[in-house]
């Protein structure tokens, strides 16, 4: 007897020290659906904030390979996480009264990211590490969270679906189906519409919004998601506002971006910050655009074009043919040797930019016909609003990839220039580079005519990306010559190299571009690559031609992103 009430205290024991698992008596109550709309939301959700943190991300950081895979990584980490979390919880409480919670956590996670991408947007330059490196520990810090926590209301609203309904099988399939929908229209409602009419921020604190929303039905203490509601609508209107007011506290909240200005104010006696506008601020379909004024260091004020956090452009709205760059003014020296002599010309540029060198072409030669392709309309429309672009300008501009764009130019139209500066990040675009296209580019050429294109490389760390272009073109053109930017010789640091093809044989030609070797005593700030130094770019790409079928460009510029990480 006494062995058995000892061997039934042990278990008593044991049982009151085994964790609780939730375990419904009976089917709750409710609408059998409601976990299907959850999953479809919660699915959509995620997909918005993936799709918004690379436009966020980029604008520190750019738009690369290494951010997109960074983002996508920690992205399905934290949501792998958050489900092992989630299932756990789902087993251990009951669903009806902890996703309420769970979607106030992930909506209090939405609006943190957006001070964590301000904060480690600035603290990531003082990190001595690769750029690799630097960009995953951004995109971890910036985004696990949310992540984490959206994945955590998968499981559990699954288990409330299965609390719900018999039917095991066809539960879990309809459950699985919703959140596929949830995340397709998320993912084109992003990419289509949010980014392009509210802004990156915003779309983020509107789906802070409808996490909040979407927990304050579900409860159980209505009150605290009512507050946070409140707090987070403040926070869309300010990131929205045009006011003066409310745009000096938003940027002081980080909602919005401007100006930084310091002055001393007499009234207060000391030195008073304040946030001025940018002559242009859109978040496109393509990218971050804003054009701000500065001093150059000639004194003159230019107007500075930004594309996410690169420089693409100077503007002198006084003076069509100031030309800041090096690579710019290398363009209009073989320009000129190719058409100084004709009063009229034909152009066709890849990418618009601040359209400084259609406009210093019309400048130069007044009945010039230029033409453009330019993907994005925010680019063109800044140029229109702020950079001196006239509305009835000539210079026909063609919205669409460049590739795209030649493909529709009229039949037989023909150029005399055709100038390429067209940017992803640092590298040009994988499609425009091809051996294919630039046949196609060829046969737009003049006999007479020359294709420039620019290309970032670093001739001491890499050299990859600008020797495999060379070769490419001289499959498409009979004479190529590559240009640094550095009058002296090649830079063994990064460097904007300039690319000149052409088919002429003109010994006029040649000889002209011959004169700036290293070292000429031209007005040029640039030379010209010698024999051995392009046989080495050849030897160090491995002699690779870029084809439709295979271009791997970001992977050739690899060592010049990752150098720009080193601090």
């Amino acid at each position: 007897m006494g062995e058995d009430m000892a061997w039934i205290t042990e278990a008593r024991a044991a049982e009151k020290d085994r964790p609780q698992v939730y375990t419904p008596k009976a089917v709750p109550k409710g609408w059998r659906y409601t976990p299907h709309i959850i999953i479809f939301m919660s699915s959509a959700f995620i997909m918005v904030v993936e799709l918004v943190a690379g436009r966020l991300i980029a604008r520190h950081l750019g738009s690369s390979l290494y951010t997109w895979t960074s983002i996508i990584g920690v992205v399905l980490a934290g949501m792998s996480i958050g489900n092992y979390l989630g299932g756990k919880m789902a087993d251990r409480w009951n669903p009806e009264r902890s996703l309420g919670w769970l979607f106030l956590a992930a909506s209090l996670a939405c609006v943190l990211s957006l001070y964590l991408n301000n904060l480690v947007g600035n603290l990531q330059q003082r990190w001595e590490v690769m750029f690799p490196v630097r960009v995953f520990l951004s995109a971890l810090l910036i985004f696990i969270l949310p992540a984490l926590l959206l994945g955590t209301i998968s499981p559990v609203t699954a288990k409330m679906a299965l609390d719900r309904s018999k039917a095991v099988g066809s539960t879990i399939g309809s459950v699985y189906a919703w959140g596929a929908i949830g995340s397709i229209l998320g993912t084109f409602a992003t990419g289509f519409v949010l980014i392009a009419v509210l802004g990156s921020k915003a779309v983020i604190l509107l789906i802070a919004l409808g996490l909040g929303f979407i927990g304050l039905c579900l409860g159980p203490f209505r009150l605290v998601h009512a507050l946070w509601i409140v707090a987070v609508a403040s926070f869309f209107w300010l990131s929205q506002s045009a006011s003066a007011a409310p745009f000096q506290i938003a940027c002081k909240l980080g909602l919005q971006e401007g100006e930084k200005k310091v002055f001393f104010s007499e009234v207060k006696g000391r030195s008073v910050e304040f946030w001025q506008k940018h002559l242009f601020y859109h978040d496109g379909n393509y990218q971050l655009v804003k054009v701000y004024e500065e001093v150059s260091e000639q004194n003159r004020q230019v107007r500075t074009l930004v594309l996410d956090y690169l420089i693409h452009g100077y503007t002198d709205m006084d003076d069509p043919l100031y030309l800041r760059y090096s690579y710019e003014k290398i363009y209009a020296e073989v320009a000129k040797i190719f058409v100084a002599d004709k009063e009229g010309i034909s152009a066709f540029f890849l990418g618009g930019g601040s359209y400084t060198f259609p406009r210093w072409v019309q400048a130069m030669w007044p009945d010039s016909a230029c033409d453009v392709a330019e993907i994005d309309p925010l680019v063109l429309e800044a140029s229109h609003a702020v950079l001196g672009l006239e509305r009835d300008t000539t210079i026909r501009t063609y919205l669409m990839d460049a590739r795209i764009a030649v493909d529709a130019l009229p039949e037989g139209r023909m150029y005399d220039l055709i100038l390429g500066d067209v940017f992803t990040d640092l590298s040009i675009p994988y499609h425009l580079t091809t051996a294919e296209f630039q046949q196609k580019l060829a046969r737009r050429l003049k006999p007479d005519g020359v294709l420039l294109h620019n290309v970032i490389d670093d001739f001491g760390k890499g050299g990859y990306l600008l020797g495999a272009f060379m070769l490419t073109l001289k499959k498409a053109f009979r004479h190529v010559y590559v240009f640094s930017s550095n009058r002296h010789g090649v830079s063994k640091d990064r460097d904007t190299f300039v690319v000149a093809a052409f088919n002429s044989d003109d010994p006029a030609i040649h000889g002209a571009i011959l004169r700036y070797r290293a070292g000429h005593a031209l007005e040029l700030d640039g030379c010209l690559l010698n024999e051995a130094e392009l046989s080495r770019l050849a030897w160090r790409c491995q002699y690779r031609i870029l084809t439709d079928d295979h271009a791997p460009v970001e992977n050739l510029i690899e060592p010049v992103v990752r150098a720009r990480g080193r601090t």
